[in-house]
């Protein structure tokens, strides 16, 4: 999935959404350094996730051997740590998110009242 797309995606989510198996801070992907990828994280905000894509556009992350390599919208999306190669993001991974995503407690939604 290339960036552009995932952030379409995210814009169009209920931003508190807890996902399991989220990200944060982008960086570029060990397996190709042209490809952003995400640092992991055990549970994430939509709302936060979307922040971190959108920081990625235009954006220039230094490889793991060095270089600069610049991300742009149609730029593939991974997960992964650092150093390390990522595992691609798919519309498998957007449905995971939204199967295991849950509401924080206590949280209203406006449409519906408390969850």
């Amino acid at each position: 999935m290339d960036l552009g797309t995932l952030i379409k995606w995210l814009e169009i989510q209920h931003p508190d959404l807890v996902v399991k198996n989220g990200f944060s801070t982008p960086h570029s992907d060990r397996g190709d350094y042209y490809n952003v990828a995400f640092t992991p994280e055990a549970s994430a905000k939509l709302g936060d996730m979307l922040s971190h894509a959108k920081s990625a556009i235009g954006a220039s992350f230094t490889g793991w051997k060095g270089g600069e390599y610049r991300m742009e919208e149609y730029t593939p999306c991974y997960i992964g740590r650092y150093g390390e190669c990522g595992e691609e993001i798919t519309s498998y991974t957007l449905r995971y998110w939204l199967v295991t995503g849950i509401f924080p407690n206590n949280y209203e939604d406006p449409n519906q009242g408390p969850v």
